[in-house]
């Protein structure tokens, strides 16, 4: 026998029936080793297993904070019991509590306000999904009698990401067979079931044989390692991409708002560069410019298109870049620069480039908002290019991608003509905005359009992602950090 299999049986000959936690407290032996000989005993008729069906259950970030306090519902539940309040005015968690109150018929909205129902009033205590969750917390074994009495509430809390079940067989109980008993417990020393460093070093395996192994023994299964569903798609984004023919660049996220608005033509009066809609670095608080000759342009046409006073110091305050367009608009200045100072510089046109990199606004996060996200940013650079082509290129990439898309005129400062871009979901069985397009202005490339042209879009790629997969309901999911969540995902 093999040493595992003589310590689980020698322990069970002293007590004949134990639990596997006794049987690896009694050898010294792990999980697996464990598992592993009693397999081997049972097959020989030593030993016997009873087995029954058990649950592996994990609470996720959402399921452990709901958990200690007390569901959204629940909470604006004790709110209304108080006042009513006005809808406009609900926070986030207080919006999804609101949901369930209302399919519960709990609460009521009328006239823009919410109000508890006369149910609502008559309720005591926790909502039962509630106390089932509190309770899992606790003891997540108390899932398999809580299947029995409740199980409404567990496939609730399972749909809303606040737990995630795996079945997975467990041992009941492990005894001792008679042949078991009677049986000789005697280790082989002329077997090898352990390949060491040694053992291949001195040939000490010469002459003996090796134990053969049963793969389709039930050993704890370790989760198998898988990419984050956003890093798939951002991978899948740039092989689309690459196999279009693109070349990848990129650029900072922390600029002088030079970069992120006045050289994408963007007035310095222009609502999104306040505090309400962009994040402003204070230290440092400003950023020296670079390329007097390109800011020299860009404040000519600023002074001259929009009829104000261009400020330098307001082009030098620090941002978080709220868009990967700045990569772009980099690459073009320095291009552009080269082919016009080296007459003998001829580059091959059309020049197709792309970057993807995390932007930030100061949004309202929601399902499909948020305050920190990653944006995809192309352009191609040539001659005579116009409308049609950015139009056949965007409808190519989002057909590899599996999207339907349609266009629709909009207005962008940098370009113009400018489109908004529109993708199918088969999900909301509607059309979703999802970027916008259009033709560099001169203004930002500093050349005509006769000597060349630029074709630019902007997209967001969380957005492409939730209208996908049909297992995300939110933007925000896709930051959650429970490993929980990313293992309940079906790969």
């Amino acid at each position: 026998m093999h040493r595992y299999e003589t310590a689980v049986l020698s322990a069970l000959k002293k007590r004949h029936a134990m639990q596997l936690d006794e049987l690896m407290s009694s050898t010294g032996l792990g999980r697996d080793e464990v598992l592993w000989a009693l397999e081997n005993l049972s097959k020989l008729s030593y030993a016997s297993i009873d087995k029954e069906t058990g649950y592996e259950v994990l609470l996720s970030k959402e399921g452990k904070k709901y958990a200690e306090r007390a569901l959204p519902e629940e909470e604006l539940l004790k709110t209304l019991s108080l006042k009513d309040l006005k809808a406009a005015d609900l926070s986030g968690e207080q919006r999804i509590g609101l949901q369930w109150c209302l399919k519960l018929g709990l609460a009521a909205v009328k006239s823009g306000r919410v109000s508890i129902t006369p149910k609502g009033r008559d309720y005591k205590g926790r909502i039962k999904s509630g106390a089932v969750l509190t309770e899992l917390s606790g003891n997540p074994d108390a899932y398999a009698e809580l299947i029995k009495k409740d199980k409404e509430s567990l496939k609730q809390l399972e749909s809303r990401g606040l737990i995630s079940v795996k079945e997975k067989p467990r041992i009941k109980s492990i005894e001792i067979t008679a042949k078991g008993i009677h049986a000789e417990v005697r280790e082989e020393t002329d077997t090898i079931d352990l390949i060491t460093r040694d053992i291949i070093a001195n040939q000490s395996w010469k002459g003996k044989e090796f134990k053969k192994y049963d793969v389709s023994v039930d050993v704890e299964q370790e989760p198998m390692a898988t990419r984050h569903p956003l890093r798939n798609i951002i991978n899948e984004v740039k092989g689309v991409y690459s196999g279009m023919g693109f070349t990848e660049i990129s650029g900072p996220i922390v600029e002088p708002s030079f970069w992120v608005f006045d050289s994408l033509f963007v007035p310095q009066d222009h609502p999104a560069r306040e505090a309400q809609d962009t994040f402003h670095v204070s230290n440092p608080e400003s950023m020296p410019l670079v390329g007097d000759e390109y800011v020299a342009a860009v404040k000519k046409s600023h002074t001259e298109s929009w009829k104000s006073e261009w400020k330098h110091d307001e082009a030098e305050k620090t941002v978080l870049s709220t868009h990967t367009t700045n990569a772009s608009v980099r690459y073009i200045r320095d291009f552009v620069k080269k082919t016009l100072d080296d007459e003998k510089y001829e580059p091959e046109l059309p020049l197709k480039l792309f970057s993807v990199g995390r932007v930030f606004r100061n949004e309202n996060i929601d399902f499909k908002h948020l305050a920190d996200f990653y944006q995809t940013d192309g352009i191609i650079i040539g001659r005579n290019l116009t409308l049609a082509n950015l139009f056949d290129t965007l409808i190519a990439f989002y057909d590899r991608l599996g999207f339907k898309v349609r266009f629709k005129p909009a207005y962008f400062p940098f370009v113009e003509p400018g489109a908004e871009i529109f993708i199918y979901s088969e999900k909301s069985k509607s059309w979703i905005e999802v970027g916008g397009s259009g033709i560099m202005r001169a203004e930002v490339t500093t050349v005509s359009r006769q000597k060349l042209t630029v074709l630019a879009w902007g997209l967001g790629i969380e957005r492409i992602l939730l209208l996908r997969d049909a297992g995300i309901s939110g933007i925000n999911e896709l930051y959650n950090n429970g490993i929980g969540w990313l293992r309940s995902r079906k790969m």
